[in-house]
């Protein structure tokens, strides 16, 4: 590979990087007030909601989490509880059984294990008759306000689901703290896609859903290994919107340690690359910015990691005076203008994730780990790539 068109290369992937951040700055600028303002619940609507729980090995989770739920500041008439126990070898369903004769409206069935989250909340749907329907994961627990929070952003007919703000539950090590800072900027992030109608995941741990969605659409696909990630797409594909909450907090568990993040991701991963093919043609003018903006920079940033790590490999490998040849010749430093541009990027992303975290009220993290995160997260992020794009090439078998 010729060295000048190395670093063409490389500088247009930086240039890439400084557009993605300065675009998504300048949408969060423009849309300022919009973002932080929360729309009113219409007047005199507090719909019937059923929130289905599915549970696989949860017992010593899964009270807390129908706890939540059962004393939320909402008319207990007005919701039901659904457990669905996905054939756990553990107590999971004894446990939620004992809820179910302490509330009422707890509902516990129990179904033969297919291996998938997709058929256990399915399996729920097909039992719920609220006018709204949350998935909730059985490892996690909603706020008492969080249900009251997130109504008032079905504010149009054409809004299908609705995503809560969700938290890392009492984050103990560095690792579990490292994602903390990420979710809370996911948080914020999410916000701002929302103004460009470009909401690409409906998470797990808590979501809300026109009942009518599921039967306009069908119900979540059990082929798919990020189920939450293709609903959301197959709703954009029907031109549908999502909405998401700054405030609706949800609390989920995290792996703890680094092969068990690693393994989560690289299934998350893979499940976004499956459905990039499958939902391809949500690409061009005919689904606005997430078709012309966000899912082709999101496609070019994949190719840029590789990219990237191929040129890297390629010249430390042939040209070890590569790292001296990328600098400015007067200095000797090693600093180059595309390290200037990563400089700027960084700042701006600071920035950006600082008043993200502040505007989440309530929330004090540790600004040692802002900049941990802001310092590993390439690394990180291009390993769990790396990582589900072999297993891919392999056709490794998917690992929960």
């Amino acid at each position: 590979m010729d060295y000048s068109l190395a670093k063409m290369i490389e500088y247009a992937i930086a240039f890439l990087a400084l557009y993605i951040t300065v675009f998504f700055l300048l949408v969060f600028v423009s849309k300022k007030d919009e973002m932080l303002k929360v729309p009113k619940l219409k007047e005199g609507w507090e719909p019937t909601i059923s929130v289905v729980i599915p549970a696989y090995n949860e017992a010593d989770a899964v009270g807390k989490c129908i706890e939540s739920v059962a004393t939320a500041d909402y008319p207990q008439e007005k919701l039901e509880i659904i457990v669905v126990d996905d054939g756990s070898p553990d107590d999971t369903y004894e446990v939620a059984q004992s809820y179910a004769k302490k509330y009422p409206n707890v509902k516990v069935f129990r179904k033969e294990n297919q291996g998938n989250a997709a058929y256990t909340k399915n399996y729920g749907i097909e039992k719920a008759g609220g006018e709204i329907i949350a998935t909730l994961d059985a490892d996690s627990y909603i706020e008492k306000g969080t249900i009251r929070k997130m109504l008032p952003h079905f504010e149009s007919d054409d809004v299908a689901a609705v995503t809560a703000a969700v938290k890392v539950d009492r984050p103990r090590n560095f690792l579990e703290r490292l994602q903390e800072v990420e979710y809370l900027y996911t948080i914020f992030s999410r916000r701002v896609l929302v103004f460009l109608d470009s909401v690409q995941v409906t998470p797990g741990p808590f979501s809300m859903f026109r009942h009518w969605v599921f039967k306009k659409i069908g119900a979540f696909d059990p082929t798919n290994i990020l189920e939450d990630q293709e609903m959301a797409m197959r709703i954009q594909q029907y031109n549908y919107k999502i909405r998401s909450s700054l405030d609706a907090n949800v609390y989920t568990e995290v792996p703890p340690g680094f092969w068990g993040l690693l393994r989560q991701r690289t299934r998350w991963h893979r499940g976004g690359l499956k459905n990039a093919v499958k939902y391809g043609n949500l690409v061009g003018p005919k689904y606005g910015d997430l078709g012309m903006i966000v899912m082709p920079l999101g496609l070019i940033a994949v190719v840029a990691i590789f990219a990237i790590i191929f040129i890297n490999i390629y010249y430390y490998a042939t040209r070890p005076a590569y790292p001296v040849m990328m600098g400015w010749d007067a200095l000797w430093m090693g600093i180059g203008p595309i390290h200037v541009i990563g400089a700027v990027i960084f700042v701006l992303t600071l920035v950006w994730t600082f008043y993200g975290i502040k505007v989440m009220k309530g929330e004090k993290v540790d600004p040692f780990m802002v900049l941990a995160y802001l310092f590993s997260y390439a690394y990180l992020i291009t390993l769990f790539w790396v990582s589900a794009i072999l297993k891919e090439v392999r056709g490794e078998k998917i690992r929960w």
